[in-house]
C-alpha cells in the first residue's frame, strides 16, 4: 500500500536512505523532501501519512516542525531521524508529541517504527470513532421523545432517560433495580405476557401494542419495542425496551372511526351504519320471519329555514329536532342522520322486530314532538316532517330496496300536504315518474307559454268595494291539467326556474292591469308575489323598475308581497331591496304575517304598506278564542305601525263581521270569489253590476277620466 512521506532532512541523501530503508521492510513510500519552514506547511497540505524529520537543520528545526504541527491540530505521526539527538532531547521530543526517533546510524529500526507509528494512529482513530458514536448514542438516549429503559439479563432496571420519566411519571431513581412489571396496567392476561417473552426469546425481538399504568394510576396505550442484546458467546447481557406513547394517536383513530359511521353534528349514526345495522337485522329476521319497519323523515321546509336564518341557526335546530327524536324512539331502535335533513329509523328492540302498529304509533309520537314550538336562538320555530314507512318483507326483501322504497313513501307523504306519514305503496312508483316528468316539463313551461293568471279580489270591508287583486300563478300542464302552485312552486324553487316565473308573473300581472285599464275597468291595483329567490336575486329592482316602465301604470298600483321568512336570511340586504322597491312607488305587503320568524323591531324598520293576516287565524274566528286574539293583535300591530291589514282566507259572514268590528281594513276569500281568470273575473262583474240593488265592486270609467 502507498505511503505518502513527508521527509524533513537538508541533506538528499539522507532522505534517499530513509526511503530506501522503508522500502527494503516492503513499505511502498511517495516522498518529497523539505528543509524549510514554508516549504514544510505547504507540505503538510497534501495530507501526509507520516512525517520523518531530523532534528538539527541549518534552516529549521525539528522541535519547530513539532510545534507546528500541534498548532495546527494535525494528527500526523511525527518520527524523529537524526544522528545527533540526545537521549534527553529525545525524551523531550517525545513528551511534546513525537511518536518516536531512530538514530540514523542505526536505521534497522526505521521500519518497526514507521509500523508502530501508523498502528497508534489507526488505533486513535478508532478510539475518538467510539467515542463519538458513544457521545451521540448517550445523546439521542438522553433526547430522544420515545421512552427507553435498559435491564441486565435477570430483567432489574439499569437504567432510564428522561422520555421514561415523562411518559410513565416515575424518575430514572425510583425505577432503578425495579422490574418493568410494576407499571402493568393489568389489562393482559398472564398469556399474553408469556406469548410476549416467547417471540422474545425466539425472535430477539418483541413489538407491539401495550396497556400500562402511570405513576398517577392512569392506564394509557404505548408502542413498545423490546430487544434482546448477547454478548460474543452469545449469552444475554441486556435488554432494551423503547417505547412512545399513543394515546393521541388512538384517540385520533377512535375519532376516525367514528367520523366513518357516524354524523359529525348530532353525532346519530350515519347513512353508511344504519344500512349495515339494517341489513344484519334483516339476516338475522329472515330467518326469525319477523317483520321489521323502517321510518324515512325529512323535515318540511327545512331548505328555508337555513336560507332565512342562516346555516348556523339550521345546525342548532338539527341538533334540537335530532334530541326530541332520541327521546321518542326506544333503547334498542337506530336513529340515523342520512342526509342533510334526512333522518331514518329501524325499529327493533331485545325482544325482536317492530310492526306496522308500532310503526304507526312512533310516526303520530314524531310529528306530535316536531310540531312543538322549539326556541332556537331566540327565533320560536315550529318544523314539522313528512314521513315514510317501509315493512319487511312486504316492501323489499334487502337493505337498499327497503331504504328506497321508504324514502319514496315520504315523498308520497310531502305530495299529501307534509306533516304526515305514508306507507310505501307501488303506486308510489308512477308518482315518482311523475315528479321526474313534472320537472323537466317545468323547465320550459314559461317558453311554452304554460303559465297563466288567476286573480282574487280583496274587498274593503267597510264598503264592499274592490281594493285590489291578487295574481296567483297556476301551470296550464298539456297533459296533467290544471296545476296549482302547491303542487310546482316548490319544485321551481329547487331546480332554479322561480325567478323566470316570478319575472313572467309580473309582466304579465301589470300588463293585464293595462288591459283593463284600456276598457275601462277601474282595478285599483294588483299584488305580486315575491319568492325568497327574487329577494336575493341582484336586479329585482331594475326588473320591477323596466316592468313598470313598460305597462306605463302608475307605480303606486303595483303591490309586491313578501313573506316574513324572506326577510330574515340577510335583513340588511332586504331592507335595502324593499326600499329600492318602495322609491319606484311600489306598495310592499307582509304575506301570511304571524307564522314566520321576524322580529317585530325589525318590522318597524321596514317600509310597508300592509300586512296580510294568514288564514290560519282567520280560519277558527268564533271556535277558538286565541286564535282571535291573534287577529286582534295583528290589526293593533298594523295601526300602530301605521300599515292597513288584510285578511285572508275570508269563507264565512261572520268572519267578515268580526273582522269588520276590529278594524281590519280588506279582506279577500271564498266569500267574496275565488281566483278566476281574468276573462271569468269580469264577466262576474259584469253580472254583479247588472244586478239590481248592489253595491259595485268594479266601476267602468269612461276615457276622460282614465289615468
Amino acid at each position: 500500500m502507498p505511503l505518502n512521506l513527508l521527509i524533513i532532512e537538508d541533506l538528499p541523501h539522507d532522505a534517499e536512505l530513509m526511503a530506501l530503508r522503508l522500502e527494503e521492510e516492503g513499505l511502498e513510500p511517495q516522498w518529497q523532501r523539505v528543509q524549510t519552514e514554508a516549504d514544510y506547511l505547504a507540505g503538510l497540505e497534501s495530507h501526509p501519512d507520516l512525517i520523518l524529520c531530523d532534528w538539527h537543520l541549518p534552516r529549521f528545526s525539528g522541535q519547530q516542525a513539532l510545534e507546528l504541527l500541534k498548532e495546527r491540530g494535525l494528527d500526523i505521526p511525527f518520527i524523529i531521524v537524526s544522528g545527533g539527538i540526545g537521549e534527553e532531547a529525545a525524551i523531550d521530543a517525545l513528551r511534546r508529541g513525537a511518536s518516536d526517533y531512530v538514530l540514523k546510524d542505526h536505521p534497522v529500526r526505521l521500519g518497526e517504527a514507521v509500523r508502530q507509528a501508523l498502528e497508534q494512529r489507526r488505533l486513535r482513530c478508532e478510539h475518538a470513532q467510539v467515542q463519538e458514536r458513544l457521545r451521540l448514542a448517550e445523546r439521542a438516549f438522553q433526547n430522544t421523545a420515545e421512552g427507553i429503559m435498559v435491564t441486565d439479563a435477570n430483567a432489574s432496571i439499569l437504567s432510564a432517560n428522561p422520555a421514561f420519566e415523562l411518559v410513565t411519571g416515575y424518575s430514572a431513581e425510583e425505577a432503578l433495580g425495579r422490574n418493568p412489571r410494576f407499571l402493568q396496567s393489568g389489562r393482559h392476561p398472564p398469556a399474553f405476557y408469556r406469548g410476549m417473552w416467547t417471540t422474545l426469546m425466539e425472535a430477539g425481538h418483541w413489538r407491539g401494542e401495550i396497556w400500562n399504568r402511570r405513576k398517577n394510576g392512569e392506564v394509557y396505550p404505548q408502542w413498545l419495542t423490546i430487544s434482546v442484546v448477547r454478548d460474543g458467546a452469545g449469552r444475554i447481557t441486556h435488554f432494551v425496551g423503547v417505547f412512545s406513547d399513543i394515546s393521541n394517536i388512538k384517540q385520533a383513530q377512535e375519532q376516525i372511526n367514528f367520523l366513518a359511521h357516524h354524523d359529525a353534528l348530532t353525532r346519530l349514526p350515519n347513512r353508511t351504519l344504519f344500512r349495515d345495522r339494517l341489513a344484519h337485522t334483516l339476516a338475522q329476521d329472515r330467518q326469525r320471519q319477523k317483520t321489521v319497519a323502517i321510518l324515512f323523515v325529512d323535515l318540511d321546509r327545512f331548505k328555508t329555514v337555513n336560507d332565512t336564518l342562516g346555516h348556523r341557526l339550521g345546525d342548532d335546530l338539527l341538533l334540537e329536532v335530532s334530541r326530541r327524536m332520541r327521546e321518542a324512539v326506544r333503547v334498542g331502535d337506530t336513529l340515523a342522520r342520512v342526509g342533510g335533513d334526512e333522518f331514518a329509523l329501524l325499529l327493533e328492540d331485545d325482544a325482536g322486530a317492530r310492526d306496522a302498529a308500532d310503526a304507526v304509533t312512533l310516526a303520530r309520537k314524531l310529528l306530535k314532538l316536531l310540531a312543538s314550538p322549539m326556541s332556537i336562538s331566540g327565533h320560536q320555530l315550529v318544523v314539522t316532517a313528512s314521513i315514510g314507512i317501509g315493512l319487511y318483507p312486504d316492501d323489499g326483501g334487502d337493505s337498499d330496496t327497503l331504504i328506497g322504497r321508504a324514502e319514496r313513501a315520504m315523498y308520497e307523504a310531502k305530495q299529501q300536504g307534509r306533516n304526515n306519514f305514508q306507507f310505501f305503496t307501488q303506486s308510489l312508483t308512477a308518482g315518482a315518474f311523475e315528479r321526474l316528468v313534472m320537472e323537466n316539463a317545468l323547465r320550459n313551461a314559461v317558453e311554452r307559454d304554460e303559465l297563466v293568471l288567476h286573480y282574487q279580489p280583496q274587498v274593503e270591508l267597510a264598503s264592499g268595494r274592490l281594493a285590489g287583486l291578487e295574481a296567483l300563478v297556476r301551470w296550464q300542464h298539456p297533459e296533467l291539467g290544471l296545476v296549482t302552485p302547491g303542487r310546482f312552486i316548490g319544485l321551481a324553487e329547487e331546480i332554479g326556474v322561480i325567478a323566470d316565473i316570478g319575472a313572467w308573473v309580473l309582466r304579465s300581472a301589470c300588463r293585464q292591469l293595462a288591459v283593463w285599464d284600456a276598457q275601462g275597468v277601474q282595478v285599483p291595483r294588483v299584488s305580486v308575489n315575491l319568492s325568497v329567490r327574487q329577494i336575493d336575486r341582484e336586479g329585482l329592482v331594475a326588473l320591477v323598475a323596466e316592468t313598470i316602465g313598460e305597462s306605463r301604470l302608475a307605480s303606486g298600483r303595483l303591490e309586491l308581497e313578501v313573506t316574513e321568512s324572506m326577510l330574515i336570511g340577510d335583513p340588511e340586504h332586504s331592507r335595502s331591496i324593499l326600499i329600492g322597491l318602495k322609491e319606484l312607488g311600489a306598495e310592499l305587503a307582509v304575506d301570511d304575517f304571524g307564522t314566520g320568524y321576524s322580529s317585530l323591531a325589525y318590522l318597524k324598520l321596514l317600509p310597508l304598506d300592509r300586512l296580510k293576516i294568514d288564514q290560519s287565524f282567520v280560519r277558527d274566528i268564533s271556535r277558538d278564542k286565541n286564535d282571535e286574539a291573534i287577529v286582534r293583535a295583528i290589526i293593533a300591530l298594523a295601526d300602530n305601525l301605521g300599515l292597513e291589514t288584510v285578511a285572508e282566507g275570508v269563507e264565512q259572514i261572520h268572519q267578515a263581521d268580526f273582522l269588520k268590528r276590529e278594524g281590519c281594513g280588506l279582506a279577500q276569500g271564498y266569500l267574496y270569489s275565488r281566483p278566476l281568470p281574468a276573462a271569468e273575473l269580469e264577466a262576474q262583474w259584469e253580472e254583479e253590476q247588472a244586478h239590481v240593488g248592489s253595491a259595485p265592486r268594479v266601476q267602468r270609467i269612461d276615457s276622460s277620466s282614465r289615468h
